[in-house]
């Protein structure tokens, strides 16, 4: 192997920063390609009882409340990062015990038309009050919640 040369070994380095400065090229195949339409939303826990639940959350965990309803309250900790407990009937009632993972878009009807093309709609398109969502399975079977929120939601943003 010819060794190599100071000017092939501080190319060899641009190269490297180069792509280190460069967001795609820090990234793996499988965060570039993600739909840039969708953004996580909320992991839902189904509850028993709200409000021994959400006091735990606020005075044990230091969550902060964000939308607050009897049956329904969002919370979001110190970086933002929302999770939400309700006690009403789950959206799919095969899946007890499991919390739901919900992502948010802008069009559910345009997410729906892309996403139930690459994958196993659990639950297709349905209004709520809460706005228009479905349901897609990932490759282990874990169902995934898509969102469009409604304008007006039952539950009140908290400030």
């Amino acid at each position: 192997m010819a060794p190599t040369t100071p000017k092939q070994t501080r190319d060899s380095r641009d190269s490297r920063l180069r792509d280190f400065k460069n967001p795609d090229t820090m990234l793996s195949p499988y965060t570039r390609s993600v739909n840039p339409m969708t953004r996580f939303g909320f992991t839902l826990e189904y509850v028993s009882d709200v409000q021994p639940t959400k006091d735990f959350l606020v005075n044990v965990l230091g969550l902060k409340v964000d939308r607050d309803h009897p049956t329904f309250v969002q919370f979001s900790d110190a970086n933002g990062v929302s999770y939400a407990i309700a006690s009403d009937e789950r959206m799919d009632p095969t899946q007890e015990g499991v919390p739901e993972i919900w992502w948010v878009v802008d069009n559910a009807s345009v997410a729906f038309a892309e996403m139930s093309r690459q994958s196993e709609v659990s639950m297709p398109l349905k209004e709520m009050p809460f706005g228009t969502c479905f349901g897609i399975k990932d490759p282990s079977g874990q169902v995934h919640y898509v969102l469009e929120f409604a304008q007006e939601r039952p539950s009140h943003q908290v400030a």
